[in-house]
């Protein structure tokens, strides 16, 4: 698959974002906010998510599938009875998404600088494979596909259902766009996929790859996982370097699915920076081409018709460079 020509200046692009899962997704806004040399940013989308759903959902594609456990299942377990217990309460995904809203509205306003619309998304996922959930972050993403003359990125990093909705209800900008997903696995890897961007809305995730748009799938494992950081890391690189070098300071100290943040060796993958940083400079996240897949209710890859992007190595050097020198910059 061929994707478009970037244009000379600018890549017009409207980020869709789970922004108050963890905290990933604000690095990925202020990263992109901060550059508007290389990216204008058309719109900020908040996307649901729900960590009860997604709980479910892996439970019942482990018991479709049987046979051993995946690697995501022995995360559920690790975390403990207690905190899952409080993650699975976490519901509905309308919360999720008025969560995500006013987390980025936070960023934007941390940031100073003059904000893009910032739309409500979706407040359900999808329950059928033509069930359309409208909202206005689909809607916002159609008018903005039409606008312009070229070509409108829209890194997902999230769950894709306010995408999938755009793409159903004018099927035509398709032509328009091209969407960075990021997820799970390779797309040929043997192992069940319960990635939680994947099969929080399965059906989405397969609206992406099962329609004609111009796709660049980007990995969590094997790839973005690459991308750590940790708590020393922080205190060098973000405390003390003005207000949002401060802030990410303390979403990173404050992650809500990890509490350990100061025990020894570790440290959180900052994965959806992944996106922005294939925008950026497309050799911070090569890719190959190669066919599409689909998820099935198992969460297993199928392979299907139609060629699509896959990223297969990330550069974590340049990629913290840059997002660090432009957070003191700033600061």
């Amino acid at each position: 698959m061929t994707l478009p020509a970037r244009p000379d200046g600018p890549l017009r692009v409207v980020i869709d974002t789970d922004t108050a899962n963890e905290i990933d997704d604000q690095f990925a806004i202020v990263w992109a906010m901060l550059s508007p040399e290389q990216l204008t940013i058309e719109g900020v989308h908040a996307a649901p998510f729900c960590h009860g759903h997604y709980f479910d959902a892996v439970d019942a594609a482990a018991t479709k599938r049987g046979g051993e456990r995946t690697r995501l299942e022995y995360v559920a377990e690790a975390i403990g009875p207690e905190r899952r217990a409080r993650m699975t309460a976490d519901r509905p995904a309308s919360q999720g998404e008025e969560r995500s809203r006013a987390e980025i509205h936070r960023l934007l306003d941390a940031i100073d600088a003059a904000a893009p619309p910032v739309k409500a998304g979706s407040t359900r996922f999808m329950e059928s494979p033509t069930d359309i959930v409208e909202s206005d972050a689909a809607r916002h993403l159609i008018e903005r596909a039409h606008a312009g003359s070229g070509p409108l990125y829209v890194p997902t990093i999230g769950a894709p259902t306010n995408v999938a909705a755009a793409l159903l209800m004018d099927p035509s900008i398709a032509e328009k766009i091209v969407v960075i997903f990021l997820a799970g696995y390779p797309s040929a890897a043997p192992h069940a996929d319960d990635s939680f961007n994947l099969v929080q809305d399965r059906h989405a995730t397969n609206v992406l790859f099962e329609s004609s748009v111009p796709l660049v799938y980007q990995p969590g494992y094997h790839v973005a996982e690459v991308l750590g950081f940790s708590l020393p890391d922080a205190d060098r690189w973000l405390k003390g370097h003005g207000t949002l070098g401060d802030l990410l300071h303390q979403i990173y100290v404050d992650n809500p699915i990890d509490r350990d943040v100061d025990a020894v060796g570790r440290s959180w993958v900052i994965w959806d920076i992944i996106a922005i940083a294939w925008l950026l400079d497309p050799s911070w996240a090569p890719t190959f081409e190669t066919s599409r897949a689909r998820v099935t209710d198992a969460h297993t890859w199928e392979p299907m018709d139609g060629r699509m992007q896959e990223a297969f190595r990330v550069q974590r050097g340049p990629i913290f460079a840059d997002l660090l020198a432009k957070i003191h910059a700033h600061g």
